[in-house]
């Protein structure tokens, strides 16, 4: 079919050319002589006839196309007439007839992916003269994935990123991190979206992605210099073509259940197990645990806080337009309920790109308006793990939810958080308009000049109303007054950029030239308040509180970026390639004279050794190029200010027996900050194998970070204590990446394709310095009770996992005193004498796996996902439902130590816990390696003949599964843990880097299998 399309469409074409020259293309031009018929067959490179393959006379308007057959008979002239012939994904093959009227010629196959034009900054290239590290995903590839957030679509499929999910929280941003973190603040990427500078892709539909570009190197993302340390990503949408209008149709339904569901103590077992801890510690009974245990109440709090939730994405689009005048436009639904109670996202989304051309002059516009509605639960992980023998509601109590006294149920708090989660109003909207605008003239032949004006808006607002409600007198269980706080942050960025490039060919050399200017300008207005005692839980806006002035809040953020910029692209025959790029850029953030400015270079060499004579021309190695680079990127992902001091103009202080008014400096700044810098080389390989039916790409990278910000602690005798931020610390981040891709050629079964594409990556990471003065970075904090779990320090990765190490369970209480041990006894563990570091959270590699196939009108596609090597701290599993006394229990509690089981990795059971077995140790650390089958999908295409019925240009079906199933020893939710973000106040917030793979609250992962129609019109 695809070959009689192209037969057709070329036919068309030459008869419209020759009836344009006034002459028919079977007869000769009129000022040859005599004609005679050229028979001939085309052959592909298996010896198939090729149907479909464009012939033209050299230097004539004459033409025609092969048949079914690959045959085709063409009318010449007797003497050296020369035959183009040409097909899409074949080299253009020249042949002189002489005097032959019979004639067989074979083509040779293209490899497409050379050729493949990839989005650069500034502009575009040919894969095949690329010398920087690149990495492109289609869009064709996501379409049937469903997903909130496009950057989460990019796990797995590029070597050298790390996407963490961290759970399925409807709306959640996810992490990406490109080849490792450099910095102790945002170590997330630059998003670039059709020219425009953007924080992040929650605003886009995914489904109007046409491709994504990772700059992974310095020579890739030098030209963004300051904002480029941590890579870009480019992301290119969908665009009008010429021709008729066409309406696509897009519909994915969906549903999700968890991928796992934990186990937990019935309310009988539960209260044997308090009553157990309080007979170890010496103390009473509780009532609810014994005499006053009530049979009938069994609460499965887990079953009642995870089920299962639909999602829905509708997406429509048109797009057409002519030569001069292009257009797409697109509107997208997507809702999405969460698999935890009392949570939910929505999005409506509108996209407009139109290009115009008259003459030298283009006119591009991309415009896409984003309203996003976010009602996170703030409670997940508490929800799961309340006491067993707690009902779910009380009539009787304000609000409806039922609670416990503390005393009566043997512990010192008791919440019914499933209660507190469906009674708390919490809503986060963000309207986004993110557009620009492109002027471009063509001043004389191959230099043009381009204005790109952008702007990213947005209203955010945050909204969260917690009503008067009574569970019980326990702590958090009630609350005499409703509270309302409702904020606003309104913020504007614009950029301007003015650019000149020049394309020149002299001979075999190429040239393409890029100049530029840019600034960039940015400010954000919030405004908060917060209110109470209100007459109703009904009235819920801030004129209904009796009390107004409780809090209120106002800020104001302003930022100028200004830069110049420079690249020259220089090949020889595509075979000697050279790109060399200059940023100079200027931030307000840096107040200090001599820091403001800096200056960010790279410059890449590329060979492509397949091109030199002496390279063996056989079927093995068809491609070859070899290719490295080094350069400078900066970073000024800081906050605003952090150069100016701050005042407290209201700070008494007490002096001569009296409270007097002062003023005191509530932030101490250190005005020599300067840009966070990373040198990054990078050695790399590209080639072909096998006839262009494997394409591998490798490299090896070396980034290191310097002057990174980190803070040093400022003695409270100076005057304030708090801390000083300075530029001190060193990381380094080294490692290798590669990709394959297996194409399978196309062989006498023509009706069979399938790829294989396969990706595996490592990264190194390591603090080489802190700097004078700094001290180890303590985080990771995984309790109310103030206990941490990572440390940052030199020879380590940041945020390694440290502790005590647990070396058995002591079996008599002298064992414990010949330790030195007074305050453990039999049953509780025994430590290593020091703390020790525990492992790592970042994976030794990470890999993806994706198979597609089509078979006729089937099609098929399953993507294999993991990581191995690093460490979990499973604080919800192993600290909240086995060592801690708040919650229900894991079955894991049944088999603590007891004088009648000895043998046994669980201690004691114990609420007063005198020997400290909560304390940080490896008991919180488990493998967090998996391998998950991300998505599975089995898609039909309706054939020609019905759609031609049914007056339909493509119509498909496919049914699709995402997290499937999941192979790991992780024993908690899910191993995609994250960065203990909990999906919370604010969605678009991905966590702490330094509580990387802390599993303290994750949302759990969901399994979602769903069905999707494509329909074009």
């Amino acid at each position: 079919m695809r070959h009689l399309l192209y037969q057709l469409i070329i036919a068309v074409a030459f008869s419209g050319a020759a009836f344009a020259n006034g002459a028919r293309t079977s007869l000769p031009d009129s000022h040859m002589g005599t004609a005679r018929t050229i028979h001939g067959q085309v052959k592909d490179g298996l010896g198939a006839g090729l149907p479909g393959v464009s012939i033209v006379v050299k230097g004539t308007q004459r033409g025609t196309v092969t048949d079914e057959k690959g045959e085709f008979n063409i009318e010449t002239q007797p003497d050296d007439a020369v035959l183009v012939f040409s097909f899409v994904g074949y080299k253009t093959l020249e042949e002189n007839i002489g005097n032959r009227s019979e004639i067989s010629v074979e083509m040779v196959s293209e490899n497409r992916a050379l050729d493949e034009v990839v989005v650069v900054g500034y502009g575009t290239q040919k894969r095949r003269d690329v010398t920087g590290a690149v990495g492109s995903v289609k869009g064709s590839d996501l379409k049937t994935v469903i997903a909130a957030d496009a950057s989460s679509l990019l796990q797995g499929r590029l070597a050298g990123v790390t996407v963490q999910n961290g759970g399925s929280a409807p709306g959640q941003a996810p992490a990406v991190v490109i080849r490792g973190t450099g910095t102790f603040g945002n170590d997330q990427p630059l998003y670039v979206i059709d020219g425009m500078i953007a924080a992040s892709m929650a605003y886009i539909n995914p489904n109007d992605i046409e491709s994504m570009e990772v700059l992974k190197d310095a020579s890739a993302a030098a030209i963004y210099g300051s904002r480029a340390s941590n890579g870009v990503v480019l992301v290119t949408t969908k665009s009008g073509k010429a021709g008729d209008v066409k309406i696509s149709l897009n519909i994915k339904g969906g549903m999700q259940s968890p991928s796992k569901k934990l186990k937990f103590l019935n309310a009988r077992q539960y209260a044997d197990w308090n009553n157990m801890a309080h007979d170890n510690d010496g103390q009473p009974h509780a009532p609810g645990n014994d005499s006053k245990f009530d049979p009938n109440i069994d609460t499965d709090w887990q079953n009642l806080e995870l089920g299962s939730a639909p999602m829905t994405d509708y997406n429509l689009s048109l797009s057409g337009g002519s030569n001069s005048a292009k257009y797409f436009i697109s509107g997208q639904y997507f809702n999405q309920k969460g698999i935890a109670t009392d949570s939910w996202f929505k999005r409506y989304n509108l996209r407009a790109n139109s290009v115009f051309t008259k003459g030298r002059f283009k006119f591009t516009e991309s415009l896409t308006l984003s309203r996003g509605v976010n009602n996170p639960n703030t409670y997940v992980g508490r929800e799961t793990g309340p006491l067993p023998t707690m009902a779910v509601r009380n009539p009787a109590n304000l609000g409806g939810y039922a609670g416990l006294d503390p005393a009566f149920a043997g512990v010192a708090r008791v919440v019914n958080w499933y209660g507190l989660a469906h009674l708390d109003d919490n809503r986060y909207t963000t309207d986004q308009i993110l557009g620009n605008i492109g002027l471009e003239y063509e001043i004389i032949d191959g230099l043009k000049y381009k204005l790109n004006v952008g702007l990213d808006y947005s209203v955010y607002r945050q909204y969260d109303f917690t009503p008067a409600f009574f569970m019980s007198n326990s702590q958090e269980a009630f609350q005499q007054q409703a509270t309302l706080n409702d904020s606003y942050t309104q913020s504007l960025t614009t950029l301007v950029e003015n650019t000149l490039t020049y394309n020149k060919t002299l001979g075999d050399h190429n040239f393409e030239v890029l100049v530029g200017y840019t600034s960039q300008n940015g400010n954000a207005t919030s405004l908060g308040a917060t209110a109470a005692n209100f007459p109703s839980n009904d009235l819920r806006v801030i004129n209904a509180a009796i009390n107004r002035t409780v809090n209120t809040t106002g800020d104001l953020q302003q930022f100028v970026l200004q830069s110049a910029l420079a690249r020259i692209n220089y090949n020889y025959k595509s075979k000697y390639l050279l790109t060399a790029t200059v940023r100079r850029d200027g931030s307000s953030k840096f107040l200090y004279p001599s820091n403001t400015f800096a200056t960010f270079p790279s410059f890449s060499l590329g060979w492509r050794v397949s091109e030199e004579s002496f390279f063996p021309k056989n079927a093995l190695v068809s491609d070859l190029k070899v290719r490295g680079s080094y350069g400078t990127l900066g970073s000024q992902n800081i906050n605003n200010y952090l150069t100016s001091p701050t005042f407290n103009l209201t700070s008494d202080y007490y002096f001569a027996g009296g409270a007097q008014p002062g003023i005191a400096v509530t932030q101490y700044v250190n005005p020599a900050l300067k840009w966070e810098s990373t040198k990054t080389s990078d050695i790399g390989v590209d080639l072909s194998v096998l006839g262009k039916s494997i394409l591998i790409s490798a490299d090896y990278f070396d980034k290191t970070s310097s002057d990174v910000l980190a803070s040093i602690p400022i003695p409270a005798y100076g005057g304030g204590g708090s801390t000083l931020t300075k530029n001190a610390a060193t990381i380094n981040n080294k490692g290798f990446e590669m990709a394959v891709t297996y194409i399978k050629p196309n062989k006498s079964d023509k009706d069979f394709k399938y790829s294989i594409t396969g990706t595996f990556s490592t990264v190194k990471n390591n603090v080489v310095s802190l700097g004078d003065g700094v001290s180890p970075i303590i985080a990771g904090g995984f309790t109310q009770q103030s206990l941490q779990s990572t440390r940052t320090d030199v020879g380590h990765p940041i945020g390694s996992f440290y502790g005590y190490q647990v070396l058995g369970i002591y079996q008599t209480k002298q064992e414990a005193t010949e330790d030195g041990r007074t305050d453990a006894g039999a049953g509780d563990f025994k430590f290593s004498k020091d703390p020790t570091y525990l492992g790592s959270p970042f994976p030794k590699f990470n890999y993806g796996l994706n198979f597609n196939a089509s078979y006729k009108n089937f099609d098929f596609g399953v993507f294999f996902q993991g990581v191995y090597g690093n460490k979990i701290w499973n604080a919800k599993g192993r600290f909240q439902y086995i060592l801690d006394y708040g919650s229900n229990k894991s079955p894991e509690v049944l088999k603590a130590w007891t004088p009648q089981n000895t043998n046994t990795d669980i201690p004691r059971a114990t609420q007063l816990d005198p020997a400290n077995n909560k304390r940080s140790s490896s008991f919180y650390v488990e493998d967090g390696s998996y391998t998950r089958l991300k998505n599975l999908t089995i898609g039909y295409t309706l054939p020609a003949s019905v759609l031609r019925k049914i007056q339909v240009s493509n119509a498909r079906f496919y049914v699709s599964g995402q997290n499937l199933l999941t192979f790991t020893k992780y024993k908690g939710y899910d191993p995609e843990v994250g960065r203990n973000s909990n999906g919370g106040s604010n969605p678009n917030n991905i966590g702490s880097l330094l509580n990387n793979g802390v599993d303290q609250t994750a949302y759990p992962n969901a399994r979602i299998v769903s069905v999707g129609i494509d329909l074009n019109f």
